[in-house]
């Protein structure tokens, strides 16, 4: 029987102090909300969502290697009229209070040009609720 209990009792504690299946899988969901919610205030520059997205203590880093905060994120120039962009081959992965997304995003000009983008956000749940507090975008 002692054999059996040294065995049953880590099994049991990994069970014990591991988030639920289902717990993870509604995360999931969330951060996927998160990222399209993003995406459609970005493009309507919907600084109030975005607000309510970003983290205060958000940095970017951007394609070309600059870093943007939170405040530049809002004072930037919206995207051109016509342009549209799209989210594909999410995935995200969470880990307690920290998650991380990535896929591409790949965006239409006006003129048809067209670009994709590799991107890595990075969230952290507090108080309850997921906030953006990073992200890094390259081109593919």
């Amino acid at each position: 029987m002692k054999t059996h209990m040294f065995f049953a009792v880590p099994l049991l504690a990994a069970f014990a102090f591991s988030p639920p299946v289902f717990a993870t899988r509604n995360d999931e969901a969330v951060i996927r909300q998160m990222e399209e919610t993003w995406l459609q205030a970005s493009m309507h520059r919907d600084s109030d969502t975005l607000k309510a997205l970003l983290d205060d203590s958000y940095r970017e880093i951007t394609p070309a290697g600059a870093a943007r905060t939170k405040s530049d994120v809002l004072s930037a120039p919206p995207l051109p009229a016509g342009s549209t962009q799209t989210l594909q081959n999410v995935e995200v992965h969470v880990d307690g209070d920290r998650a991380v997304a990535v896929g591409e995003d790949h965006f239409m000009a006006p003129n048809g040009q067209s670009a994709v983008f590799a991107f890595k956000d990075d969230f952290l749940r507090r108080d309850g609720q997921w906030r953006i507090v990073g992200s890094r975008m390259s081109r593919k």
